[in-house]
Order: C-alpha cells, then structure tokens, then sequence
C-alpha cells in the first residue's frame, strides 16, 4: 500500500532522512520555482516577530516583513539544532512557522505539529508544504531506481488528512492549493520539466500541495445558571393545565 501509518514511533530507523537543501531533491530548483510561483499568486500577508522554519529548505517568501528568522532541525546549517518533536522553544513565541517538507519524513508528525503549535503565538500562521501522493510523479515510486531518491523515498500523507489533523488543534485554513504543474522526474540533462495543460486543468494530479493555517482560541464564556425565586406560590393560585377555577 501507498498510505502508511502516520507515527512510527517503534521503526524510527528506517525513515530517511530530510533534505536539508532544495539540491537534494529531484528538480530541487524547479520545486522551489513552483512553491514560489504559488506564494506569488496567493500573496499571504507575512509579519511579526519571530519566522521559524523547521527545515534545511529555505521558503521562498515572495514579501516578508518578520524581523527575525531562524532555521530550527537537526542539519550543521541549522541557527538551533534541535529534535522537532521536542522543541526547546518557549510557548508562544513565535508568529510564523514554516514545515516544508517535513512531515512526510517525521516518525511522529503529530507530535511534530503540537510542538510547532505549542511554539505558535494565538492567531499566529503556520505553512505546510509536502509532495502529492495523488500527482502523477509519485508513479516514480514503482521504479526501483527512483524509489530511494527523495522526495519519493518519504511517507504519504493526503492533504484531507493534513488538514484533518490541523482541525483538532483548532486551526482555521487561510489559503490552501496545488503547486507545481508538471511530472518532476529525474533528467540526466537537469532540464526542467515542462509545463502541463492537462494537470492544469485537473490540479489535484500536481507534484505538490502547500496550505496556510492560521491558529485560533476562543475563551470559555461561563454560562450563569438562572437565579431560582424564593418566593412560594399559594397553593390555593395553582391552575392545572386545562381546567378553568369556577
């Protein structure tokens, strides 16, 4: 089967792992072009604090105004080295989090997204970005040569069960699309692969899918019981339902 469970928490050995760098992936460049052909057309209003990216790939913000950005993961390149499911970040701290690849090779993803939850101010945003277990390039993963080259050699997870697990942390979705309209298979002459019409027009068979979630707390109103009355009824003005007093 294609769909594997989300936490492998007992076989974390035999996940490989993530690309530290857009040059590690098949088409790296070319995926990298796409992602931010999409952030161009979608135009997401990035601001705050703190930019954290839990990843060696760098988010090809189109129009960024974060004072500060660091990368969080394990790589030499990394501004902190650390295990993304446990983060040593202080509780909402930061006002953007970007997860470019990452999910797809995390032993426990869930536990990936409550950490980058709990790091996530109120209303702060978080971008996802992963390969498209329904695109036509995953048919890669038939070929024996190409089924340990990355991103093909990483998990499968649908954008319905992404955002499922985004809906129980109280996430609301801002933008959310396909990207990368083309079959990226490996070139031996490193040439980009074209464009295509026919994805296009049916975009759920692109390479990749990216959302923006935003994320939401609303606080408990407490609900005041009505205050009983003391004062007794007569017994003598008590009227039972459908009899008239003579």
């Amino acid at each position: 089967m294609f769909l594997k469970s989300a936490r492998q928490a007992d076989t974390p050995n035999k996940l490989l792992p993530p690309p530290q760098s857009w040059q590690e992936l098949e088409q790296g460049l070319w995926w990298h072009q796409a992602l931010r052909e999409w952030l161009q057309q979608e135009d997401p209003i990035v601001f705050g604090e703190y930019l954290f990216t839990y990843s060696g790939l760098e988010v090809p913000w189109v129009d960024s105004r974060v004072k500060a950005k660091y990368k969080i993961y394990l790589g030499p390149q990394a501004d902190v080295q650390a295990e993304l499911t446990a983060l040593p970040i202080l509780k909402e701290s930061a006002d953007w989090a970007a997860l470019p690849f990452v999910l797809e090779y995390s032993a426990d993803p869930h536990q990936v997204l409550r950490e980058v939850d709990r790091t996530l101010r109120t209303d702060g945003c978080m971008l996802i970005a992963m390969s498209n277990p329904y695109g036509l390039h995953s048919l890669a993963r038939l070929w024996p040569a190409w089924r340990n080259k990355k991103p093909w050699q990483s998990r499968l997870f649908t954008p319905a069960r992404v955002l499922d697990w985004l809906s129980l942390l109280n996430y609301q979705v801002i933008h959310k699309g396909y990207f990368g309209f083309a079959v990226p298979w490996p070139s031996r002459t490193g040439k980009a692969p074209a464009q295509s019409v026919f994805i296009r027009r049916f975009p759920f068979l692109a390479a990749g899918y990216v959302m923006i979630v935003r994320k939401r707390e609303w606080p408990l109103t407490l609900v005041r019981q009505p205050q009983q009355s003391s004062r007794r009824v007569a017994e003598k003005g008590v009227v039972p339902a459908g009899r008239i007093p003579l």
